[in-house]
């Protein structure tokens, strides 16, 4: 069969919809195939048997499957596709290695745009592929806990790259977690709050499930401040002029637990009151959207993320010239939950002689693996041992900003 190498897309690229899954190299993945039935888009990275990878066309050796899910379409298109530049960098250094165990590796990516309903939609999707071993999703908490059911039903075990509640991760059937999980991020982000308002009282804006934690944890006053059903930036505004006009005294700072477009609308409210105390922003809503919905009003907040940029790590990797270097946080996490599924992947394979969903389960329990972040180790109880919080301050309109802690 002959191997088509279409134009790569990025995220400022208008993505290229085929009818039909079409074979192409790991750095011209994203073309995308609109399934009509449920309305999403597939990119279907097939990397082992392309001519645009060198050495790799015509490879007898055997193909295995990994998933990546994650929204490209609608509001949350720029994180998928940063996303997905992470786990085609990792893919391309494995597959140009040799692969993983004799096995080159294929990337399925499905969207899922950013919604609970498609997400657990897409589980099902990657669960009837037998040659699936394992799929990288979980970024936004709401959808993750939609999906993840799915998945552990299936059997198809899950890398969780993103801050979720630890009572979704669930090693014994595949539902690992390489974040800090919602408990970590609260205590860092009471840890910050002190540093910055002492022990006057805060806002924390978001759904009352995502909110709880904060409320339980802190040791000041907490005002939990809810969004309307489906809010708007005109609903959204007038929700934070009631939370700092209506009151004798507004909140010292204010802690935002949503979205990154949501984040946005909430910023770029309080600071037209005016108002111009401290804001914090969880891993929930730390992607680009914060700063395209919020603009300049943004310069200033500060960003929790699950994981650093990639420039951040630049004297481990070679300095600022090295390819990692331009890649974006969800990227490097991207990068590193890859790494995670592949050695899993390994260790089944010398453990069983072959690559199966189960054996990939097992190994995922205890595995090591390398990444931009260095040595990652998942302990027994689902999670990475060393997880950490990041914090970011915006800075001239640019998402992440300056790494502060």
């Amino acid at each position: 069969m002959h191997t088509e190498c279409p134009s790569p897309v990025t995220p400022s690229q208008p993505a290229v919809y085929d009818p039909m899954p079409v074979r192409t190299s790991l750095f011209h993945c994203d073309r995308l195939v609109r399934r009509l039935g449920h309305l999403s888009l597939v990119a279907c990275c097939f990397l082992a048997i392309s001519g645009c990878l060198p050495g790799l066309y015509g490879s007898t050796r055997p193909l295995i499957k990994i998933g990546l899910a994650a929204p490209f379409e609608g509001l949350g298109r720029p994180l998928g596709y940063e996303a997905l530049q992470g786990v085609k960098m990792a893919l391309a250094e494995r597959n140009a290695a040799g692969g993983v165990g004799g096995y080159m590796v294929e990337l399925v990516a499905l969207n899922d745009s950013d919604q609970p309903l498609e997400a657990a939609a897409q589980a099902l999707e990657f669960a009837a592929d037998p040659a699936v071993l394992g799929v990288i999703t979980g970024w936004r908490q709401a959808v993750a806990a939609a999906a993840l059911p799915a998945y552990r039903q299936a059997g198809v075990a899950v890398v969780v790259p993103w801050t979720v509640p630890a009572d979704l991760v669930d090693p014994s059937h595949g539902v690992v977690l390489l974040a800090a999980d919602s408990d970590r991020v609260v205590r860092a982000a009471a840890d910050l709050v002190a540093v910055v308002v002492g022990d006057a009282g805060v806002a924390v804006v978001g759904d009352a499930a995502a909110v709880a934690p904060y409320l339980a944890l802190a040791s000041r006053p907490v005002w939990r401040v809810s969004l309307p059903d489906s809010p708007t930036a005109t609903t959204t505004g007038d929700a934070m002029r009631r939370l700092f006009l209506a009151r004798p005294a507004p909140p010292a700072a204010l802690v935002l637990v949503t979205t990154g477009a949501q984040a946005g609308d909430i910023v770029r409210a309080v600071r037209e009151i005016p108002w111009d105390g401290p804001i914090l922003i969880s891993p929930e809503g730390a992607d680009p959207q914060l700063v395209d919905v919020a603009g300049a009003a943004a310069n200033g907040v500060l960003i929790a993320s699950a994981a650093p940029a990639g420039i951040d790590l630049a004297e481990r990797h070679n300095g600022d010239d090295a390819p990692s270097s331009g890649l974006g946080p969800r990227a490097v996490q991207a990068y590193d939950a890859t790494q995670v599924l592949l050695a899993a992947i390994e260790a089944a394979i010398r453990a069983d002689g072959q690559p199966t969903r189960d054996g990939v389960i097992r190994a995922l329990r205890d595995v090591k693996a390398s990444g931009l972040q260095g040595e990652i180790k998942i302990d027994s109880d689902g999670r990475r041992r060393d997880a950490r919080v990041w914090w970011y301050q915006i800075n001239d309109t640019h998402y992440p900003g300056v790494l502060v802690q």
